[in-house]
């Protein structure tokens, strides 16, 4: 088992790779090996039509191959050592911005679609100049590889400046923050086509499930439920699986993530087959497939940017503003249209939940740090949000309130966080949430008590 372990693993790492980074390098590559192949055809081949041009080039710039090919090596000398200079400054440029931004960093990094390209292309470039090189003997001279050459080498110095700033753009806070968010955004409308064929309504029956185990141990990523709701209804009519991990959650090998509820073996047999088929467990998260993975890492930046690691508000307050923004979104969705073959999966999403438990815990952090601008930002957002929320997300909502109360002593009572309370404690009241509205209003009264007087955040209440 190990072995094979061992083995998946190294597919899997593989896998990873080229769909996070080397796919688009690599296909670039390829097309510049085709392009020095399509060249140096032409060169042989002497097309009529081309004639006038190749002897204009040959007579002003590639006047015989011994010219050529130390342009060509120039070409590959120098493109070689600017890519291996160019990409040693952009990993020191990462690095230091990984160092106040987490490792989140790396991620968005590798998988710019403009960075690919960029490495690819110059990648390419030096491999396309070599094999043209190569090529010269004479008396053959590569006059239109030699010009292709050239013509690309001013078009990847251009690159380079290019380069530069997307790099330098790109480690910009809210750069790498926005770019998760439009992750987590896309994520969510994926992740909402798979609840479509799943329910939250379990069968008021005690009948008790055979268990589905894992294989190998990793994150789950990805439950194909449309697949398994139609394998249900065409071979295991009146059977049910009920998944009881999430997207996102850690399984060690051989532990349960699914039970089968099922008239007979034969059907359990087919179902925890179809299972294992139709799930995909994997080492690392997948922010495509996985939304709290996501806010999972916007809450790690603030948390670091907040925290005394740091003591950078400003981070940690654009982290609360996005967090604010996804919930907007989130808010205005539609309720997910049931598909038909919806009543046989179970599957539990726990998508909102992680967003609540990431308000917890920054104001829990801004605590710790005494950076009252974030439990500000936090206040704002649930002031805003509480009568655009579903109702059944508002019990949520206020539980984190609550929760934000017991930790807001060690805060100076600004006038800014005063006013936030006051407003909150206002939008609560309106709501008819007169409990939690009062709660408010005594902690804030406590706090407000505090004022005038000496204090430090031991004695402050």
């Amino acid at each position: 088992m190990n072995k094979k372990y061992i083995e998946d693993n190294k597919i899997a790492i593989i896998q990873r790779a080229f769909s996070e980074f080397l796919l688009l390098p690599s296909l670039i590559i390829l097309f510049f090996l085709f392009l020095s192949y399509f060249t140096y055809s032409i060169d042989q081949v002497k097309i009529g039509w081309l004639q006038p041009v190749r002897l204009l080039l040959k007579n002003h710039f590639f006047s015989n191959s011994e010219a050529t090919s130390s342009l060509l090596g120039a070409i590959v000398s120098g493109t070689i050592s600017v890519t291996t200079l160019t990409t040693t400054l952009l990993l020191v440029i990462v690095q230091q911005s990984a160092s106040s931004m987490t490792t989140q960093v790396f991620d968005q990094f590798l998988r710019r679609k403009t960075n690919q390209f960029y490495l690819g292309f110059f990648v390419g470039l030096a491999l396309y100049s070599m094999i043209t090189l190569a090529t010269v003997n004479p008396p053959f001279n590569p006059v239109i590889g030699g010009t292709v050459a050239f013509s690309l080498t001013g078009v990847a110095l251009y690159l380079l400046v290019l380069l530069m700033y997307t790099t330098i753009d790109q480690m910009r806070p809210s750069e790498i923050i926005n770019a998760i968010h439009n992750r987590v955004l896309n994520a969510r409308s994926r992740q909402l086509d798979m609840v479509a064929y799943t329910t939250i309504i379990k069968p008021d029956n005690n009948q008790k499930g055979k268990e589905v185990v894992t294989a190998k141990g990793g994150y789950l990523t990805y439950i194909n439920t449309k697949k398994l709701a139609e394998f249900i209804a065409e071979h295991c009519r009146g059977s049910y699986i009920y998944f009881t991990k999430p997207i996102g959650t850690y399984v060690a090998h051989n532990e349960p993530i699914a039970e089968i509820v099922a008239p007979d073996e034969t059907h359990i047999f087919l179902l925890a087959k179809e299972i294992i088929k139709q799930t995909t467990i994997s080492v690392k998260r997948d922010l495509d497939q996985d939304p709290s993975y996501g806010i999972v890492q916007i809450e790690t930046i603030a948390w670091t940017s907040t925290s005394t690691a740091k003591s950078n508000p400003s981070p940690g307050t654009f982290c609360v503003h996005t967090l604010h923004n996804i919930l907007s979104c989130w808010s205005e969705d539609e309720p997910v249209e049931k598909d038909t073959l919806c009543g046989s999966i179970y599957y539990c999403d726990d998508t909102i939940d992680q967003l609540m438990r990431s308000f917890e815990n920054l104001a829990v952090v801004s605590s710790e740090s005494m950076q009252h601008q974030i439990f500000e930002a936090i206040l704002d957002t649930f002031s805003k949000m509480l009568d655009r929320v579903p109702d059944q997300w508002q019990p949520k909502i206020e539980r984190v309130i609550l929760i934000m109360l017991s930790v807001m002593g060690d805060h100076v009572l600004t006038t800014a966080l005063d006013n936030s309370l006051n407003t909150l404690a206002a939008q609560l009241r309106y709501l008819g949430e007169k409990e939690t509205a009062e709660a408010v209003d005594i902690a804030t009264q406590q706090l407000r008590n505090s004022v005038g007087k000496l204090n430090s955040r031991s004695t402050r209440v």
